[in-house]
């Protein structure tokens, strides 16, 4: 069970910045992102626990509080900012899987630390960026 406080920075074009915690539990997704009012996304790791130098994929739950968002664009980068350095992958969102959820692949983390995963997804034209701020 991956078990984790997190600390997520939400910004985008439309969106202030806006501090939010969330806390994962056993049954929730693994990271829960709210971005204002407007987006919230879960992510589940297809690999549990969360380990070092195995590649992965994650599905990723884009919806608008009522109704799964369908048709996003969504790119990600990741990486660890206090060493200065990306993954050693370049995962990336390889097909909505079903309405709203996204699959994500070729994630792999190579060592414990701090890491940090920028999603910027695009909705009718509108683009929102979440930081999501984690440690492994």
């Amino acid at each position: 069970m991956l078990r984790r406080s997190l600390r997520l920075v939400i910004s985008s074009t439309v969106l202030s910045l806006l501090p939010v915690i969330a806390v994962v539990g056993s049954e929730n997704p693994d990271f829960e992102l709210e971005a204002g009012n407007e987006f919230y996304l879960h992510l589940h790791s297809q690999l549990q626990p969360l380990v070092i130098n195995q590649i992965h994929s994650w599905h990723l739950e884009l919806s608008n509080g009522t109704e799964a968002v369908q048709g996003a664009s969504i790119d990600l980068i990741g990486g660890m900012p206090e060493h200065d350095h990306g993954l050693p992958t370049q995962p990336k969102v390889t097909a909505e899987i079903r309405p709203g959820v996204y699959l994500i692949e070729g994630i792999r983390f190579h060592m414990p630390g701090a890491w940090q995963m920028l999603f910027s997804i695009e909705v009718n034209g509108q683009t929102t960026n979440v930081t999501l701020d984690f440690h492994l």
